[in-house]
């Protein structure tokens, strides 16, 4: 069989295009990877050098996916699969020097990156409590993904550009680099914005690496961002062969840098290219295809396609409505156990997925109720564990000495009486000397004020390293064993009685299995560099056994790439999805995004899809009504309605549209179990809140005071969106308002008294945080539940 039979023509087109750039609008299901991997062996076929192909991805696991089916079409070839950090991490290696670095630099993580940072901004003698470093960290990191570098920034704030805020970022930018720089390291950002930099302002080295990759394919181009692009570009100008496969329609990481745009101006990017669109779906079945087509149609910043499927028809989709969080959670879990026994599926053929992690504890209490076993993907609980930070803390150090923060935090783990004051001084006459801090260790004695003890444990520990040094022609395992032996870690946690200290232990062990994994899949390729890029930049994705047998929960975002049999998504409603933050957006950007995001959850279904919604949500501490999200009416689906008696009044988004008054509801005979005792759902009414109430000084929209309408005014309604009133007229005891709304030119006159309608554009008096202050799934929806 040839590479091309089994393909459907479009698929076939890709995998034969020939030369020049080439954008492929690869719908969800519709075969992308097949696409990408068949293309790679036929240039091998037509004689392209291996080494002459660059395949880019964006997440560990799917370059792993891809590299194995490369290496079963074409056995040995030897391509380079990669996501694009471990290619920036790899060009940075080879080419460290031309960015001031030497090739062993470390990669931080978040929490060490914050930890620098910390340590910045206590020198300028910021103050936390006004400057968060989580917010610092956020801008600092939304400005390299837009490839502002300290300087620029610098010069843009000094020639009059920027707020209070801006100046703090102002003085702690250049501060964090000149700390990266002398600590030897990078961020995550770094890596990008150093090579994108390396290639735009050394030609001769963008041309030696343009010769060298002369076929460039990436995967989930619409995710790109503008360092990413940059990059992409450099290396696809003599030889323009560039493959963007990707989806503007699963654009979903817009907090973190991505660009849409990218994709969308592919063609006006790169000239002469080629378009080809993958609009079959092999996943899920038709009502699945259907419904989340539909939904996507309202979009308008998109590239037109029509997803189809020749599957079966299939069970509908289902968007069921609960009383609240417990009877969602329940709810969920007797499916599961239903679906489980009627059609012999086990628990890794379901996962379940939420907008902010904030929703996954209910949801984990009703599946262990059930004894239904699970896994929650997040990638950064195992490599945050202390135990875990602080063994490779060391390995960090005889990797890099220069790494400031692994040294502050290995030198006194476990405890040697080498405490904060004796390393400010040892840091204090580093610094003063211009030595690194491992040799101002060895020469401990020289430093005044430090005691005889103090000086004798740094130069300990500055022989333990260099010993350590002497290990690494071994395998990473090897050394991370002895590291963990020699360091007297093992001996702290094993004596323990605590049962802590023993999973501490436990754990360690589990990352030295890790590094042996790593050891027996890179073999004489293995380094400690490596490894520690392998750590620093696995993904919550990444962490995901599908092979477990339990039921997987995770992020909406977290889900992109992944494909199960049985799919629930929770919290359809207003301030989740779409979230809170996109409701104040007055472009539509965001809302946009938050539709693409529900799209990417509602297409990892095969065989069924389930949507949820609760009438009361619990949050903080505090039990609100929900309000259905505007999504609700623009996906097909059957509703199923397993509350108990809620007065429809308060949720039916039809109720709202009603010109005429509507009767009082009578109080509901049932207690829903997360309210307070003697408490009903009556009482909720005063508390159903939108995110637009949060910024009208946070007032329940019980009954609206009309007074706050005028002519001319922009509103949002949760159901038609923005609109601006037209007119207001008062008939009898009542005020009717009038709006016309941007979407399919619709006007609807409501009582204001009683209608949803929020007025937007009011600002906080706050300063507003950075877009990219929180990743969305771990920030908070702004409705308080």
């Amino acid at each position: 069989m040839s590479l091309n039979d089994d393909l459907t023509p479009s698929q076939r087109a890709a995998v034969e295009h020939e030369d020049g750039p080439l954008l492929v609008l690869a719908g969800p299901g519709s075969g992308k990877t097949r696409v990408v991997t068949r293309r790679i062996a036929r240039l091998i076929q037509r004689g392209v050098s291996p080494r002459q192909i660059l395949a880019i991805t964006f997440t560990n696991k799917a370059a792993l996916t891809m590299r194995q089916r490369v290496e079963q079409l074409a056995p040995g070839a030897g391509v380079w699969v990669s996501t694009f950090h471990r290619f920036a991490a790899m060009l940075l290696r080879r080419h460290a020097e031309v960015v001031g670095l030497r090739p062993n630099y470390t990669i931080l993580d978040e929490s060490d990156q914050r930890k620098g940072l910390k340590l910045v901004m206590e020198e300028i003698g910021l103050d936390f409590s006004h400057y968060p470093p989580d917010r610092m960290a956020a801008r600092i990191s939304q400005l390299k993904n837009d490839l502002t570098t300290a300087e620029a920034f610098t010069q843009r704030y000094e020639e009059g550009i920027g707020n209070n805020w801006d100046q703090a970022v102002a003085r702690v930018y250049p501060e964090y680099q000149r700390f990266l720089l002398a600590s030897n390291a990078v961020d995550f950002d770094d890596l990008l914005l150093h090579v994108a930099f390396m290639l735009s302002e050394h030609e001769v080295l963008r041309q030696q690496l343009d010769h060298r990759y002369r076929y460039v394919l990436v995967d989930e181009y619409q995710d790109t961002n503008a360092a990413q692009y940059r990059i992409v570009a450099a290396l696809s100008q003599q030889h323009p062969n560039l493959q963007a496969t990707g989806d503007p329609d699963q654009s979903i990481y817009a907090w973190r840098g991505a660009r849409i745009e990218n994709i969308l101006r592919f063609e006006r990017e790169f000239p002469d290219s080629r378009v080809i669109k993958l609009e079959e779906n092999f996943r899920s079945t038709q009502a699945i295809v259907r419904s989340a087509d539909r939904l996507i149609g309202y979009n308008k910043q998109r590239k037109a396609k029509k997803l189809i499927t020749n599957n079966d028809e299939g069970e509908s989709v289902e968007l069921i409505t609960f009383d609240d969080a417990v009877a969602e959670s329940a709810g969920i879990a007797r499916r599961i156990r239903e679906l489980s026994e009627q059609h012999g599926l086990t628990w890794s053929d379901f996962a379940i997925f939420y907008r902010v992690n904030a929703l996954s504890r209910q949801l984990e209490v009703g599946l262990m109720r059930e004894r239904i076993p699970y896994q929650v993907a997040a990638g950064a609980a195992f490599y945050d564990r202390a135990e875990i930070k602080d063994t490779l803390a060391y390995l960090r150090l005889v990797a890099n000495p220069a790494d400031r923060t692994a040294f502050y935090r290995a030198v006194n783990t476990p405890l040697r009486g080498l405490g904060e004051t004796s390393q400010r001084r040892l840091s204090a006459w580093a610094d003063a000397n211009g030595v690194g801090l491992i040799e101002a260790c060895e020469r401990s004695a020289e430093v005044p004020k430090l005691s005889k003890n103090a000086a004798r444990g740094f130069r300990m520990f500055a022989d333990m390293i260099s010993r350590f040094d002497l290990a690494t022609r071994g395998s990473v395992a090897d050394l991370l064993t002895e590291i963990v032996e020699r360091s007297g870690m093992a001996a702290a946690w094993s004596g323990s009685p605590r049962e802590e200290d023993v999973q501490r232990l436990g754990n360690v062990e589990e990352l030295i299995t890790a590094a042996r994994q790593y050891d027996e899949a890179f073999g004489d390729e293995r380094s400690i560099d490596g490894f520690l890029e392998q750590t620093a930049l696995v993904a919550d994705a990444d962490t995901i056994d599908d092979t477990a047998g339990r039921v997987t929960l995770m992020t909406m975002h977290s889900a992109k790439g992944l494909e199960y049999p049985v799919v629930f998504v929770l919290g359809v409603e207003e301030g989740l999805i779409p979230h809170e933050r996109a409701l104040r957006d007055l472009s539509g950007f965001e809302l946009e995004e938050e539709r693409r995001l529900l799209f990417v959850g509602m297409t990892r279904a095969k065989q069924r899809l389930f949507l949820t919604q609760t009438r009361l949500r619990t949050f903080r501490g505090r039990t609100l009504a929900s309000i259905p999200s505007l999504f609700a009416s623009e996906f097909e689906a059957t509703r199923v309605d397993e509350s108990h008696g809620t007065p429809q009044v308060y949720f039916d988004r039809d109720a709202f549209n009603e010109p005429e008054e509507q009767p009082e509801p009578a109080e509901p005979p049932v207690d829903p179990p997360t309210m307070a005792k003697n408490a009903s759902v009556a009482d909720a009414r005063p508390l159903l809140m939108s995110g637009a109430d949060l910024l009208n000084g946070g007032k329940p929209s019980g009954t609206v005071n009309p007074n706050r309408f005028s002519e001319g005014m922009l509103v949002r309604h949760p159901r038609y969106g923005l609109g601006t009133i037209v007119e207001i007229s008062r008939v009898t005891s009542r005020t009717n308002v009038t709006v016309k709304f941007t979407h399919e030119d619709r006007i609807q006159t409501f009582i204001a008294e009683k209608s949803p309608l929020q007025p937007v554009g009011v600002k906080p008096v706050a300063e507003p945080a950075p877009a990219r202050a929180a990743t969305p799934d771990e920030a908070s929806p702004g409705v308080p539940f």
